[in-house]
């Protein structure tokens, strides 16, 4: 089985690792651990900008990814862990990163906006639900 895990640092995020260390799995499954980095377009025209800014979220990412992949290699040391930074609309980049690692499962968290924040800023774990090749599993938060 192909397990596709989308990270973006947040407290959901670590839910959503908590969920794969906390499951059964086979020893043969392999997990794909991602995060994405949306270009601003506002920066575009700032090449310097642009470029401060992208170092400085790749390298967060980067932390972000080897802290999940170490976690999730202590309790699963039989299981390809392998982690990416990708880089595109958020959304979108999941889904096809999805279809491309043939993945049969995706993970997530879900920051759990509601009313007028959730109409501005939207839902990528909703996105994903809706346009996902595969089923998609929406760690909630607690409360």
């Amino acid at each position: 089985m192909n397990i596709l895990v989308a990270l973006d640092g947040s407290e959901s995020s670590q839910r959503a690792i908590e969920f794969i260390q906390q499951r059964p799995w086979l020893d043969l499954d392999h997990f794909l651990i991602i995060s994405v980095v949306e270009p601003d377009k506002a920066d575009v025209s700032m090449a310097s900008a642009l470029t401060k800014t992208s170092e400085a979220f790749f390298g967060e990412c980067e932390k972000v990814l080897s802290r999940a992949r170490d976690s999730v290699k202590e309790k699963l040391p039989r299981n390809k862990i392998e982690t990416r930074i990708l880089t595109g609309p958020v959304k979108d980049t999941i889904i096809d990163c999805a279809r491309e690692f043939n993945a049969d499962l995706i993970v997530m968290g879900s920051q759990g906006r509601k009313g007028i924040n959730r109409l501005i800023i939207g839902s990528v774990a909703e996105a994903v639900l809706r346009g996902a090749p595969c089923s998609v599993q929406i760690i909630r938060k607690k409360g």
